[in-house]
């Protein structure tokens, strides 16, 4: 095996634990912040602790990984991420969750935009948008097994069962970070070879950096005002169990995203990627609606399925056309932008999730999710493909 596979086999590796670790706990956690005493509006405010503090970090983050390397700053991002959710087991109400909240939105606001930049970092141009596709598909394993297994473990052992898993799973992926090789400091004749520099790139990238900003703050918006609460919303209209929820996330949202990925980087070397983005956000917006009239278990599976199927073919896309859009120097930074400005979307409308419930019933964040992520698309009107595609 090359250095290229074994970097991306590692990578994605790491992607699956920690996708894992992550979504043992997915389908509990509205439901366990409910039952330490938090309100609507107050499980709203703890779900935007986290990304607020990970919003600030990902510019921050992607920039010092720019500067001075990828490998020792994501060391410390996985090794802070391991508390936390112990100490989540150990909370006595809401408040106590804040400031390991708060650490886990550090940590991962520092390690994220370093993991999707060494991808770009060990890929050349051929290879970029496949490299991106495989780690989004180890994540998505994660995703989908995950919630099943968290909502099952917490019938079978108790509500905090998942949260002491997913702290041996954040220690599990420290020393796959420790022993990732430095991808950051590379000799200038490589990137020019691996990435060579696009007519009018530099002219258009601050153009396309403002256009990206706009998409993932509605975009985040349109998700994350849907995210504390959809547990809450299942579990009071259909009286399921933990398993159930965990059913729905892992079909619903890991299968969806799975089966897309390579079709989605297939058409992303092929197509229009501004065109592809589009169409994924204006189609599959009305089943982030439509979620809200179910009548049944089935239908909640079937139409959350469909709202993510549609929605995530365009990821390796989206990575793929912000890398092309970007000189190599600032991936780091350009990914950290990417991040915030995604997350900042998602931290208000985390805000806003309690608040719509409280005062208008749980129909209205779905209405503003589907809205919000159909007017994600505007922006791409304006945005230029940065390279010409060959079918």
């Amino acid at each position: 095996m090359n250095s290229y596979g074994r970097d991306i086999l590692i990578l994605s590796v790491l992607f699956l634990v920690n996708s894992l670790a992550i979504e043992l706990i997915s389908p509990i956690w509205p439901i366990f912040i409910g039952f330490l005493g938090a309100s609507m509006t107050e499980l709203g405010l703890v779900f935007a602790v986290s990304n607020a503090v990970g919003a600030a970090m990902q510019i921050p983050g992607g920039l010092l990984s720019d500067r001075f390397g990828r490998r020792r700053l994501h060391v410390v991002g996985t090794l802070l991420a391991i508390f936390p959710p112990l100490m989540y087991a150990l909370a006595n109400s809401w408040t106590d969750l804040i400031p390991w909240i708060a650490l886990a939105g550090f940590a991962a606001g520092t390690y994220m935009p370093i993991r999707w930049s060494i991808i770009a970092d060990v890929s050349s141009s051929t290879t970029m948008a496949s490299a991106f596709s495989w780690a989004n598909i180890a994540w998505l394993i994660g995703s989908t097994a995950a919630p099943f297994i968290g909502g099952l473990a917490a019938d079978l052992f108790g509500i905090t069962f998942p949260f002491l898993a997913c702290f041996i799973l954040r220690f599990a992926a420290l020393p796959l970070a420790v022993f990732f090789r430095e991808t950051k400091k590379k000799p200038v004749d490589a990137v020019t070879k691996s990435h060579p520099p696009k007519t009018g790139l530099v002219e258009r990238f601050q153009s396309t950096l403002i256009l990206i900003t706009l998409i993932n703050l509605i975009q985040g918006l349109g998700m994350g005002v849907t995210g504390p609460i959809i547990p809450v919303f299942v579990a009071t209209n259909f009286q399921v169990d933990y398993t159930f929820i965990g059913i729905l996330y892992a079909v619903g949202f890991g299968v969806a995203s799975i089966i897309v990925q390579t079709p989605g980087a297939r058409l992303s070397n092929r197509f229009d990627r501004r065109k592809i983005m589009f169409v994924t956000f204006v189609t599959s917006a009305p089943f982030f609606l439509i979620f809200a009239y179910s009548r049944s278990t089935l239908e909640l599976i079937l139409f959350m399925f469909l709202s993510n199927l549609i929605l995530n073919l365009h990821w390796p896309a989206y990575q793929t056309y912000l890398m092309d859009a970007t000189p190599p120097p600032k991936w780091g930074f350009v990914n950290g932008v990417s991040a915030t400005t995604f997350w900042a979307g998602v931290m208000m409308g985390n805000v806003l999730s309690g608040v719509l419930w409280d005062a208008w019933g749980m129909l209205l964040p779905f209405i503003v999710s589907s809205l919000a992520i159909g007017l994600s698309a505007l922006p791409l009107i304006l945005m230029k493909e940065t390279e010409a595609k060959h079918s």
